[in-house]
């Protein structure tokens, strides 16, 4: 499990006393405490990174603010008036990037700055050893913008590129997959059903939970949707403002964990492993040009290139399903359903929380030995994750190869062609 290996990793380095809520995709990111979670190995070379980044936490979108707008509507007089904080109903703010969001991307490119000494220096020489690239959202850009701000502090590399959105096949692939979308459609029925399942049998009891934890007695049952509303909100409230008090104290670990459950039905479908094959195809130009500027890399260390690219929660989604993350990360086998019992719920692999909260990375480190032997390391959110066929952290090349060798060299627009 990631949670046995993560703590094998850290050293003991995991902070945090606060009780822990499962807040899927709004979860803010999970810092660690000490750069030793994934200390470089002293006996490679490290000659390159390749990160994936989710942006910092934004603001609700726009289609999201009608919800929220709903529940302020009908829940105003339930709950305390500082609970119901203008910014998350600001449409002028709509998906836009949060200070906070800033502030985690700052500090996490600093971090990156810290763990990656050797390839920061090298761009006394050259100012492409590292580079910076951005599909093309205010969200993503402004991430990248403060990422490279803080682990370039003397402005060395070039400015951070764009991709532009009717071509990025890469960062936001599933505004450029004719076949995602159709296959999108598709799934809507299967979704339905399993959350309908769920409802029917973990409903009442978060129904009983959160209507406590109001101000006032309605005759009226809260709707599963207006539940899971407030659940957002929390996830914004926490990732946002750092604001625990409010729309979080309806909630315990037990019901956080059932509305992950009750979301990631969903996520697994629409964007996961569990859904289309498209799915699990849909990274594959991506993984393409990761495999091309390693291949690159191993030619010429002297002047490899390590990449910061900057997506959305789906990216990290769609690069977990190509790799196989889920069977890493879990114990419970596929797929999720409606009618999990808790205790499976809890060892899935497949957790959003766990997978990508905000700025959540997943980070491919190269390394070569002394014979030129070449290994890889993968970390999700800063922390080692072996992957199947790996029997350590540092794993040969090959592995890699061999897990992404249908994908590599695909030809995009065919496989996204309806």
């Amino acid at each position: 499990m990631f949670y046995l290996l993560r703590r094998a990793v850290s050293g003991g380095c995991e902070g945090g006393s606060r009780k822990h809520l499962s807040l899927s995709t709004k979860t803010p990111y999970p810092v660690p405490a000490c750069l030793s979670n994934a200390t470089v190995p002293a006996d490679l070379d490290l000659i390159q990174v390749q990160y994936v980044l989710r942006h910092g936490a934004r603001y609700e979108v726009e289609s999201g603010i009608e919800y929220i707008q709903r529940i302020y509507t009908e829940l105003g007089d339930r709950v305390p008036h500082a609970w119901l904080k203008p910014d998350m109903v600001n449409k002028t703010k709509a998906a836009e990037l949060s200070t906070s969001g800033y502030t985690t991307s700052a500090k996490l490119g600093q971090r990156m700055h810290q763990r990656y000494p050797e390839l920061w220096s090298r761009l006394e020489s050259n100012a492409q050893t590292i580079q910076f690239v951005s599909s093309e959202f205010q969200r993503t850009i402004a991430t990248a913008n403060a990422f490279r701000s803080a682990a370039d502090p003397q402005n060395q590399t070039l400015p951070v590129k764009v991709i532009p959105l009717d071509s990025d096949s890469i960062l936001a692939m599933k505004l450029t997959c004719p076949r995602w979308a159709a296959a999108k459609t598709t799934v809507q029925t299967q979704v339905a059903n399993e959350i309908s399942t769920f409802d029917a049998i973990y409903g009442a009891e978060l129904q009983a939970h959160v209507s406590k934890g109001l101000l006032k007695h309605s005759a009226h049952e809260l709707t599963p949707e207006q539940i899971q509303t407030m659940y957002r909100l929390c996830g914004y409230d926490v990732s946002l403002y750092n604001e625990h008090s409010h729309w979080c104290t309806l909630f315990d670990e037990r019901t956080s964990a059932l509305l992950e459950l009750r979301s990631d039905i969903r996520y697994s479908r629409v964007y996961g492993p569990y859904g289309a094959l498209i799915n699990q195809h849909i990274a594959c130009s991506l993984f393409s040009t990761i495999v091309k500027d390693i291949d690159q890399a191993l030619r010429n260390p002297s002047t490899a290139s390590s990449m910061f690219r900057f997506g959305h929660a789906e990216t990290l989604m769609f690069v977990s399903n190509l790799l196989g993350l889920d069977q890493a990360l879990g114990l419970t086998a596929p797929p999720i359903t409606g009618n999990m019992t808790f205790e499976q719920s809890l060892h899935r692999g497949f957790r959003t929380t766990t997978l990508v909260p905000f700025s959540s990375n997943l980070g491919i480190e190269l390394y070569v030995d002394q014979t030129s032997q070449a290994f890889f390391r993968l970390l999700l959110n800063e922390r080692v994750v072996r992957l199947p066929g790996c029997t350590s952290g540092v794993c040969p090349l090959g592995v890699l190869r061999s897990k992404l060798a249908d994908d590599v060299g695909c030809a995009y627009a065919d496989i996204c062609q309806v």
